[in-house]
């Protein structure tokens, strides 16, 4: 529930009605992993070992401070000492990054693709969920056609609210650090992955509705969205504060968004396919209906395929107003890139935006998979990484090709 002060104190009552529940540091570990509070990790241990945690449970926490310290031999170790179970799924998780870093990209592969398989039991049924979201997209392209567009009533925004910025892109993409600068900015709201354009879609009943809203059902489709907005937002939306809202799979709601917000901005992130694939592959997401393909690569594929082309056909028939970032640009010259962004929305610069890690760190939990990469200097290993991955990627890039030439790059 994101409620991390209340949880840390659970935890730390636990352990003080009882020293031996193994849990409670385990807990409290992931919880300052996922917090980016590398720094409690030592006074951790040092407790556990006081009130003698079992050796399996201490390893797992100590291969956490030493990835944090970069002493990726050492967290190795320690990760073959933890038994199957403790956090089964983290654990070999943290193993495929570690051999990532250090240079070993068989081993990672198959320690992620281990990972994955955990995964795919689960008992929400992962994979048949997956590909019921692909099979709904399959459908919505097929209705993205210039009748169905020319059939829709016509509707006037006609209220005080500006219309929102919507910074879309494929996960891994690196919307994470781009939101994160703009956070640093006074004149912004960013929402991050937040629920209230998904609420107004399933309050219209989908896609498929969005011809028949009159204008009387826009605004309050509108109405009820920034209501929705004012119950998560990070800061009240005063008076000339920018709203951005954060979604990377917005890129399946561009239609939605154009019903809403006709004047809407876009802020799209673009980066190598075969890196973002590659990177959504590695990462260990919680199973949603859109994470859960990315447990398989040919999935993800699919998936990557059918959400641009989704929006592509949006951006045909309706003419998005867009701004591109691109990760490898970003990262090269992230002043350079940000700069025209800021041009584009009509923001003054401002030096402190480009402190991404300060903000990072101001921001406590960060609920995409990026938490760690973001209070990080901008480091430019990650471009290219699929490379070393390529023999494992072969099948999947037929369906990558096309998309990898159309925006620029190169196999």
């Amino acid at each position: 529930m994101h409620r991390i002060a209340d949880a840390e104190r659970a935890f730390r009552q636990t352990i003080a009605l009882d020293p031996s529940v193994t849990d409670a540091y385990l807990g409290l570990a992931v919880q300052y992993e996922h917090s980016n509070r590398e720094e409690e990790f030592a006074p951790l241990i040092a407790l556990a070992e006081a009130n003698h945690l079992s050796e399996g449970a201490l390893s797992f926490i100590r291969s956490y401070e030493h990835r944090r310290a970069k002493r990726f031999e050492d967290a190795l170790a320690s990760l073959a000492l933890v038994p199957s179970e403790v956090e089964p799924e983290r654990t070999m998780h943290l193993r495929g990054q570690i051999l990532d870093r250090l240079g070993r990209p068989d081993e990672a592969f198959e320690a992620f693709s281990a990972t994955n398989r955990m995964h795919e039991e689960s008992p929400t049924r992962p994979l048949e969920r997956s590909a019921a979201l692909r099979e709904n997209l399959h459908a919505e392209i097929d209705l993205l056609t210039p009748e169905w567009a020319a059939s829709w009533l016509k509707a006037e925004s006609g209220d005080a609210h500006p219309d929102p910025v919507f910074l879309v892109g494929f996960p891994r993409s690196g919307t994470t650090l781009l939101d994160t600068i703009l956070m640093g900015h006074p004149d912004t709201v960013v929402l991050e992955e937040q629920p209230p354009l998904n609420n107004c879609d399933k309050r219209i009943g989908g896609m498929a509705a969005i011809a028949g809203l009159d204008a009387a059902a826009v605004a309050e489709t509108r109405h009820f969205y920034f209501d929705e907005v004012a119950k998560v937002a990070p800061a009240p939306l005063a008076r000339g504060r920018m709203l951005i809202d954060k979604s990377p799979l917005f890129l399946s709601k561009a239609v939605l968004i154009q019903r809403l917000f006709p004047n809407a901005r876009f802020i799209l992130a673009l980066r190598h396919p075969c890196d973002v694939l590659l990177s959504c592959y590695m990462s260990n997401f919680r199973l949603n209906d859109a994470m859960s393909n990315f447990l398989r690569l040919e999935d993800a594929a699919e998936f990557y395929d059918l959400t641009f082309r989704h929006w592509e056909r949006a951006r045909e028939l309706f003419g998005l107003n867009v701004h591109t970032i691109v990760y490898e640009r970003l990262v090269e010259d992230v002043e350079a890139e940000v700069r025209p962004l800021f041009d584009y929305l009509g923001l003054a610069w401002r030096d402190e935006a480009l402190d991404h890690r300060a903000t990072a760190k101001a921001r406590g939990l960060i609920t995409t998979a990026s938490y760690a990469q973001v209070v990080e200097p901008i480091y430019k290993r990650a471009a290219g990484r699929w490379e070393g991955y390529r023999a494992h990627l072969e099948p999947i890039l037929p369906v990558l090709r096309p998309w990898v030439e159309k925006f620029g790059y190169s196999l």
